[in-house]
């Protein structure tokens, strides 16, 4: 089989709108894992409302600001 000069510019350039969006997709995946670990290490103080990060796997931590102890993690707690 032969392929004319149309073709093949139309298969390459189908190729490779099929490759960027490929990138891109796992780019935006890679992006979104990163900030997810990101926010899990994010800690607000209940207290002073000081944001800080906190990569430790304990489960409650010292704010820096004020020394209040914080839980990590989505709290339901009020006060």
């Amino acid at each position: 089989m032969e392929l004319t000069l149309a073709e093949f510019v139309f298969a390459a350039v189908v190729c490779s709108f099929l490759l960027v969006a490929l990138v891109a997709l796992v780019s935006r995946f890679q992006h979104l894992r990163v900030e997810r670990r990101a926010v899990a290490n994010r800690t607000v103080c209940r207290l002073c409302l000081f944001a800080f990060e906190d990569s430790s796997h304990v489960r409650t931590v010292h704010c820096p600001a004020c020394g209040a102890i914080n839980e990590k993690g989505r709290s339901r707690r009020l006060g």
